[in-house]
């Protein structure tokens, strides 16, 4: 080993002495030269009686670790005997974590230092969401469609031969004729929309297949200046524009 070319500077300990011995000589921690590296330690240890350097007892106790570890290694080895050298080696090892550790908090530390965060910003009154579309908006124009289905037409013919002759409407395809009936983008009135609605069954889906196509944003419902339940329109809106809902969303 190359001899001991360290400046005298003041370790927290004798592991910290130590570890830095190993670094600076590239010392294989798991195979550690003890004889070479006692001698290292209390040649370090001599330095610093010289310039009259208090040693704590942690460095002389050390040594004697030290020294007994060397002397065991000159006895011969069984093949059941722990390698004398692995308590400290695992004292290192947890001493080099502990040490990275604290350097990684010192730079944290010297970094924010100086740092100060604001407190968030409370709002007075929690904020409301607020949809676009009202759900009464909705209740009171599907009450008004259903008001004009003609009164007891469906009760008068019998069960067997009102479903053998009536027609049923999936809302996929009542959704496919609302987007075809709003193709243009043009503002239509609300009740158009019902007014080829021959029965109940397709008045619901149509209304089901509008709620679906107003909760995906691709419909807006407008209010007119009336105010009144009827007064309503409706507009498909473009792509973009449900896109820039969806995202502000």
């Amino acid at each position: 080993m190359v001899g001991l070319n360290l400046k005298l500077e003041q370790y927290e300990g004798p592991l910290d002495l130590l570890l830095s011995l190993i670094q600076k000589h590239k010392i294989d921690i798991f195979d550690i030269p003890i004889a070479e590296l006692t001698d290292q330690y209390l040649e370090y240890i001599e330095s610093m009686e010289k310039y009259d350097m208090q040693i704590s007892s942690d460095f002389i106790f050390m040594a004697s670790e030290l020294m007994y570890i060397k002397s065991r290694m000159l006895l011969p080895v069984q093949p059941k005997d722990e390698d004398p050298r692995q308590p400290l080696v695992d004292a290192l090892l947890e001493y080099g974590k502990a040490k990275q550790a604290a350097e990684f908090l010192k730079t944290q530390s010297d970094i924010y230092y100086d740092r100060f965060v604001k407190d968030p910003d409370v709002p007075e009154t929690p904020p409301v969401y607020e949809r676009r579309h009202s759900v009464e908006l909705l209740t009171e124009a599907f009450i008004n469609i259903s008001r004009r289905m003609p009164a007891g037409s469906e009760q008068r013919v019998e069960l067997f031969e009102k479903l053998r002759h009536e027609k049923f409407y999936t809302v996929e395809e009542k959704t496919a004729f609302t987007l075809k009936f709003l193709g243009d983008r043009k503002r239509h009135r609300f009740g158009s929309l019902f007014e080829d609605c021959r029965t109940v069954g397709e008045t619901v889906a149509t209304f089901l297949a509008l709620l679906s196509l107003v909760g995906n944003g691709r419909i807006e419902i407008i209010r007119g200046d009336s105010g009144e339940p009827e007064d309503l329109d409706l507009v498909l809106l473009e792509e973009t524009e449900v896109s820039d809902e969806q995202s502000a969303d």
